[in-house]
């Protein structure tokens, strides 16, 4: 069965580095890019087979048109079977506390991880994503 991985981030450069780590560790996945919180959250309104949702989300905070809050905040309200099995982690640049605070109190988020995300760190969660 091939891993699924949402990307949500507006950096291109970002998601290609993300791809070039899975490859170079060996970590077969199919990755979604998304590079905006609206166009995610689109793909999660708009999809109704289980299947097709991600084990994976990696989450920037600050994008154009809808960010990473803004996204949770939809998120929050799929049905809990489109959302069971989906590990998100928010994977950003922002050093802001109150942006750990709020990240790692929100029910759905997994850890906050600042960027750049090492191949040994990006490895943990994707195993981990793997068997929760």
């Amino acid at each position: 069965m091939s891993r699924k991985i949402a990307v949500i981030d507006d950096d291109e450069v970002f998601q290609l580095i993300i791809r070039k780590q899975l490859e170079m560790k060996g970590l077969e996945c199919d990755i979604l890019k998304f590079y905006n919180g609206q166009e995610a959250i689109d793909f999660f309104n708009n999809e109704s087979d289980v299947k097709n949702m991600p084990d994976l989300v990696l989450l920037d905070v600050n994008m154009p048109v809808k960010d990473g809050w803004g996204f949770l905040e939809e998120f929050k309200e799929l049905p809990d079977d489109m959302k069971e099995g989906i590990n998100l982690y928010m994977v950003t640049s922002s050093v802001i506390q109150s942006d750990i605070d709020r990240a790692t109190q929100h029910g759905d988020v997994k850890e906050f991880v600042s960027k750049p995300i090492t191949n040994d760190k990006l490895e943990e969660i994707f195993l981990a994503a793997a068997t929760s």
